[in-house]
This record gives C-alpha cells, structure tokens and sequence, in this order.
C-alpha cells in the first residue's frame, strides 16, 4: 500500500530556520502589534456584548417563507423576531453555513438576521446584522468567541460574539452561537473610513481568484487585490517586501498569521487559504485580512508554529527573511501577552458558567454534554499553550541531515489520544519492539459518530527534499471510524495532511509508505505520525521498522 502526503509550500521550524538565515537580528524590531495604539472603537453594541447576557431569541416565520427556504435556504425571507418584550418586523432571514455545518431550515439551521434591509436603521442592540451558528463543529460552542477575542486584542480586526437561546416557530432549537454581521458597523470598530470594499475569500479561494463583494464600490479593493497577489510572485525578495508593503498592513498579517498558527485554524487563510475577509482601507489603499470560521480550533496542540502554508500572501510573506523574524517576534509577544492557558483558560471558564446557568433548566443533557466539550477544550488549550512555549525557548530542533539514498531509524515517539480512550504502549512481540494502540472505549464526536482517535508521534527538522517515511503495520479485529478528515483505519502521515488509505480489520504485517516532499529552500519541521482511527480493535507498528528514507533522486 502506498500513502501519498504532498506538502504544498513549506513547512518551516519557526527556530531552527533562523539558524540557516540571515535574518535581521530580532532585537531590531518592536515585537507589539501597531494596532493596538488605536484600539476599537466603542459603540452602541457593546453592552450587549460586554452584559454576558443568552437573551432568548423568538423567530416566527410565515409557511410560504418556509417552504421558500425548504426550496432554497440562501433566499432571504420575512420574519418576525422577537427580543423580550421587543418585537422586530419584516427581519430578511436566510440559511447560512458551509459543507460540515449547513442543515435544513427542519432540522437545526444556522441563521443570517438582517434588520434593516427591509426597514431602514432598524437595530437589534445596535446591530443591524447578526449570525446565529448552529456550532454543529464545536460541541463546546466556545471557540469563535474565544479565538475571535483573541484577535481583536491583537489588533486584528474581527467579529465580536456571544450567545442566545433560539425558538423557531415554536420549535425549541436550543444553544446558538451569536456573532455580529461582517458589515460597516464592524468595520467602524476599527477603521477611520468604513466605506471601503469588504471581500469574501468563499471556499478554497486565494488572492489570485476572483473574490465576491459584500459591500463598498468602486475598483481600490479589486485592484488593491490584484496587486498584492503579484508582488507575492515578484523573486527578488527585497522588492517583494516593498511591493507587499505599499498594499498589505503587514503588521496586522503578521498578527493573523500568528494567531492562526497559535490556535491551529486548520481551515484558515494560513493553511488552508479559506474561512477569510478582506478588507481595503480607503485612505490607505492597504488590504486587511479578517479571521473567519473559528469552529474548528485547538485540533493539533504540537502542530508547528509556522505550519505549512497555503495561501499564496502567507507563502510569500514567510519567504522573506526580514518578515519571518518579524513573525517569530509577534508570535513570541503573543505567545507571552495573550495566549497563555491561565489567560484563555479564565474566560473559557468564566463563559462556560453563564452558559450552563441558562442550559442546565432547559436541557440538562446538553448541559452535561456542554461540560464535558469544556473541559476537553480545556485540556487543548493547555496542551497547546505549554507546546507553543517549549517550543520558543528550546532553541530549535536539530537538523536531522540525511543524504540521497540515506536513512535513518525512527525512535523516542510521543503517545497521544484526541477521542475516546485508548490504549497507547510500547510492548515487544517475539523479542521485537512494537508500538501497540488499541480501544478501550469509542466516544461520540459533533456528528455522532463514535470514534477513538489515538496515535504516536515525532517532530524532526529535514532539509529540503523528497522522502519516504517507512514502517510495518498489523491491525486485530480493527473496524474503523465511517468518515475522518484525516483518513481511517491505521496508517502513517503527517500532521495536517490526510491518509488516502488505511488498514482495517484483521491485517498481518504490511509495509505502509508515506511520501511527501519539502519544496523550499530551508530546513523544514515536520511531524511524523502512526495513526489510529478506529471504533474497535487493535493496531500495532514495527518499531524497528519505522523509518525515513531520503530519495535517491527527484522522482516525476
């Protein structure tokens, strides 16, 4: 069986890159956000923010407007909402989501209120707009508020977000996500000029594709766009930095790039070049990106500082020497300011307790499922807060210099389980040392799937190049999870990437092959994982077997 991983871009070790660099010493820069000299704004919205308030929100559409969205959920339709002893007509109201958390308008939909498209000025506590997201992907309903706060401490500009308790037409829906509108009310928090274009970056789009408006006129933005994405394909570095500057605040990227890689949003702009806005200021012509989609954080605890890029401006930037030890220094001030676990642990806790004050009377079982999501988050957020500073202070990882042809044995692994319990031992087998993980108890994730996640993992620092990371495994009795972003079964890969195939069932031994290729110019930090995941059962791997291999030659 052969595993294909390709690494688009690099993966760059955020300290053992700088030892191969001539990057400018970081002492040269002042390692605090430009913003926060301007901090947001205040506004007529931020009581209801900073209250802590779940209000309960009542919507009441009419039959034909539901069988309107039955037939297409993207179509606004009337509604009636009502705050309280507040009532809001003529409200537009459409279904919202993407593949993974998109559902029916029966089922438990995410929902886009407009207030004042069909009446002028009207407000909803001074928002005009506002999302209610079903957090189908975080059980903990926690994350697009704490990850979003973070970057708005960071001068990065981003919606605020609470919670609301939800009716629709009588039909209990239960806990929602509230997060305010990308509109000019947000963009007034942090821009002198709020009439400038605000762009969606859609599904899997980048600079260099066409990106829909959602609001301002004119051509600054589109152009201000095109701009950027080829001074990102300009070779010569030195003149690459000094195009980007006059059309990105890279300051403030240097900032969402950071906080991305702090709270691995997997499926951001940085590794995933999705989930963004886009911002041109009027005054200054620069672009500002704007995080989006934070229901999928904390995934990965020891995913690399600076993991592989994949939007084309993150590449580009990164590439630069001045502007990779600008980053170390942001992350680094970052790392120390704002993400600390005591710092995030604090407000997760303290959010969690409204919460379960207001879920607990009316639905006691989501009440407990909601305390345990906690917890788990929780439990990433430290373990992702103690990697980010082991791994800004321990110097570096040391080259692990292979040449063509070369290869070297694979020790010293790392167990870990994400889902569920399992078994993770190193045991021997015929007087051969074997890595064995086995179930001992399945859990069911955000889409009811049980599963039990577990794996044994090793972080190296390569050269450039193509290799091959080698090993024998046995599965016993192994059924696997239905679906998994990351493959099934057992196998080898590498963190971020997904296995095709896997080994289910009952398997004697069999070599399993991962290739992948370091493309950059620079040493490359890499995390090597053998890879379980299963409902029940067994897989063991070869210890002694477990290598990596440097190719002799490049390979078509």
């Amino acid at each position: 069986m052969r595993l294909f991983c390709s690494i688009p871009g690099m993966l760059i070790s955020l300290l053992g890159v700088l030892l191969q660099t001539t990057a400018l010493p970081l002492q040269a820069f002042d390692p605090r956000p430009d913003a926060l000299a301007t901090p947001p704004r205040p506004d007529a919205a931020d009581a209801f923010f900073q209250s802590g308030e779940i209000p309960l929100i009542q919507i009441q559409i009419p039959p034909a407007g539901i069988e309107k969205l039955r037939r297409n959920g993207r179509e606004d339709v009337k509604a009636t909402v009502r705050d309280g002893d507040t009532e809001y007509a003529d409200v537009a109201v459409h279904l919202k989501g993407a593949a993974g958390s998109y559902r029916g308008i029966d089922d438990q939909p995410a929902l886009t209120l407009n207030f004042d498209k069909y009446r002028e000025k009207q407000r909803f506590r001074g928002l005009d707009k506002l999302h209610l997201n079903n957090s189908v992907q975080d059980p903990s309903y926690l994350t697009e508020m704490i990850c979003g706060d973070l970057f708005i401490d960071a001068g990065v500009p981003a919606a605020r977000t609470t919670h609301a308790i939800v009716e629709l037409n009588g039909r209990k829906l239960g806990l929602y996500v509230l997060k305010e509108g990308f509109n000019k009310i947000l963009l007034k928090r942090f821009f002198k000029d709020p009439r400038g274009e605000l762009f969606d970056g859609g599904f899997l789009r980048d600079i260099d594709q066409p990106l829909d408006r959602l609001s301002g006129e004119g051509e600054l933005g589109e152009k201000a766009i095109q701009r950027l994405a080829r001074a990102c394909e300009i070779s010569d570095r030195k003149e690459r930095l000094a195009a980007m500057e006059q059309v990105l605040d890279v300051d403030r990227f240097l900032s969402f790039l950071a906080i991305e890689a702090l709270t691995w949003h997997w499926d951001g702009y940085f590794m995933k070049r999705n989930n963004y806005r886009l911002y041109c200021e009027p005054t200054s012509g620069r672009l500002v990106f704007l995080p989006h989609g934070m229901d999928q954080m904390f995934w990965s605890p020891r995913g690399s500082i600076q993991p592989g890029a994949e939007g084309l401006a993150a590449i580009s930037s990164l590439e630069i020497p001045e502007l990779k030890s600008r980053y170390r220094a942001r992350a680094a001030w970052i790392s120390t300011n704002l993400f600390t676990a005591e710092r995030i642990g604090s407000q997760i806790r303290k959010v969690s307790e409204r919460i379960q004050a207001r879920v607990q009377p009316l639905d006691p079982a989501h009440a407990r499922e909601l305390a345990g999501a906690t917890r788990g988050l929780l439990r990433q957020v430290q373990a992702r807060a103690e990697f980010v500073e082991q791994t800004l202070t321990r110097g570096g990882l040391k080259l692990l210099a292979l040449k063509p042809g070369e290869e070297s044995p694979l020790r010293d692994w790392k167990p870990r389980c994400d889902s569920g319990q399992a078994s993770l031992i190193q045991t021997s087998e015929a007087g051969k040392p074997v890595l064995s993980i086995e179930v001992n108890q399945a859990e069911s994730g955000p889409d009811g799937k049980l599963a039990c996640l577990a794996s044994f993992r090793k972080t190296i620092l390569l050269a450039p190049g193509q290799y091959d990371f080698l090993g024998r495994i046995r599965t016993d009795g192994l059924e696997a999870v239905e679906t998994s972003a990351r493959g099934l079964g057992a196998g080898l890969r590498l963190a971020g990437q997904r296995r095709a195939l896997g080994l289910t069932g009952n398997q004697d031994w069999q070599e399993v092959r991962c290739s992948f290729e370091i493309t950059s110019d620079e040493a490359g930090e890499v995390e090597l994982i053998c890879d379980f995941r299963a409902v029940r059962g067994k897989a063991s791997f070869d210890l002694d077997s477990l290598r990596l291999q440097r190719k002799a030659s490049a390979q078509p």
